[in-house]
């Protein structure tokens, strides 16, 4: 019997499959298609596992969720996959509420430990997701004040905006180093966590779909627009730039690599439909 074909697409989303005020109708003719393909749709993003679940119902997705920059995988309990968690013998699967999640990331906890302490030792400048209200965030972002408290439910990232000098930057990432905190920079905030990455959580992924389905030839298809999608483009068998209006964030120059013509929803869409031809 011939090996089946299969798109997986693992995608960011702000300023990517979401347009600047998170709508993304935009998008949604391109994710029919992927459904009407039988094709899984996953999102790799730094929002929060209730941010992406309130967005995979919105869509009817059983699919997993990749959440704070690859620091957290999660698989739906409904979902055919959720066997593969429950299954595993070595330990790293466990029953959250209606997921199973595996954690790659460094605890939240400790990361805000050391970023305070040094903000109050050496009076840096910056402000996280930790010292705003949920009101304040909503501010800040644009996001609803019910939006808000799912963006500031997170378990090993910190996103803060940096509000010192480039020289301060570089003495309060050179003091982080030592305790395996980094910074990837996204669209607008920097986001503090421990060595995990947007490719881990992506080969978390490919690996839950090649062993559900042995026989099935996967295409491994990213979408990204900043800096922090780096990784799991590079990881990908196929990996999509999305621009923004002033054109690429990220020029990469890999023979695998392509380019939207279009920012956001709009550009989002057109790619995916073109790679389904």
């Amino acid at each position: 019997m011939p090996d089946i074909q299969k798109l997986l697409v693992i995608s960011d989303l702000d300023a990517c499959f979401m347009n600047d005020d998170y709508s993304y109708s935009d998008a949604l003719e391109a994710v029919e298609a992927l459904k009407a393909e039988g094709f899984p749709l996953v999102f790799n993003s730094s929002k929060t596992i209730p941010e992406l679940t309130a967005l995979i119902d919105e869509l009817q997705l059983d699919t997993p969720l990749v959440s704070e920059n690859g620091g957290i995988v999660a698989v739906p309990a409904q979902s055919p996959l959720a066997q593969l968690c429950k299954s595993a013998k070595d330990g790293t699967w466990t029953k959250h509420q209606d997921y199973w999640t595996t954690q790659t990331g460094l605890d939240r906890g400790i990361i805000l430990q050391h970023a305070h302490a040094l903000r109050s030792a050496f009076d840096y400048q910056f402000d996280g997701f930790a010292d705003w209200t949920p009101t304040e965030l909503a501010a800040v972002t644009g996001l609803s004040k019910h939006q808000a408290v799912m963006a500031k439910d997170r378990h090993v990232s910190e996103p803060i905006l940096w509000n010192d000098t480039p020289q301060h930057w570089e003495d309060f990432y050179q003091q982080l180093e030592p305790h395996g905190i980094r910074a990837l920079h996204g669209g607008r905030f920097i986001h503090l966590m421990g060595n995990a990455d947007k490719s881990d959580g992506l080969k978390t992924v490919c690996d839950l779909y090649h062993m559900s389905e042995p026989h099935t030839l996967w295409t491994c298809l990213a979408l990204g627009d900043s800096p922090n999608d780096l990784s799991m483009l590079e990881a990908a068998d196929i990996g999509v730039i999305i621009p923004h209006d002033k054109g690429p964030r990220i020029p990469l120059n890999a023979p695998h690599i392509q380019y939207a013509s279009y920012p956001a929803s709009k550009g989002w869409n057109q790619a995916v439909l073109d790679i389904l031809k």
